[in-house]
């Protein structure tokens, strides 16, 4: 078991942000998470093609969808991230209905990291504030 330098992790987890968010590719995702990656905000494990299916899904709800990291902190096995996601609104999200609104919302996320791959994921996102947004 190898353990990465702060900077290899934080730049793992910029490229995974790059990979499910700015640019959907499935094949630095599978490069990218352990196989036994679990993601705490969703209280499940995932394997790689669950997370791509997600990335997917995003991408067909919000149209021109990116995430910029705002603040990175690593120590040890974790990073810490503060981002803004962007993007338009194109497909139905909770029950609500394409608005065709641009959107922006931000969350903190702490991800470990686990011989190069990330293992494991805590999430908190302002969904409130995207509802309010896409309500409004």
């Amino acid at each position: 078991m190898s353990v990465s330098s702060p900077e290899a992790n934080k730049a793992l987890v910029l490229a995974h942000y790059d990979a499910v968010t700015n640019r959907h590719d499935p094949d630095a995702i599978r490069a990218q998470i352990t196989s036994d990656f679990f993601d705490h905000a969703a209280n499940a494990a995932m394997t790689a093609d669950q997370v791509i299916a997600h990335s997917a899904a995003l991408h067909a709800t919000f149209g021109e969808l990116n995430a910029v990291c705002e603040g990175i902190i690593a120590e040890g096995d974790t990073v810490a991230a503060r981002v803004v996601w962007r993007g338009v609104h194109n497909g139905p999200w909770r029950g609500i209905a394409p608005t065709g609104k641009r959107i922006e919302f931000r969350g903190m996320t702490f991800w470990r990291i686990r011989d190069g791959r990330i293992a494991e994921r805590w999430a908190e996102v302002d969904f409130a504030s995207l509802e309010r947004q896409l309500k409004g």
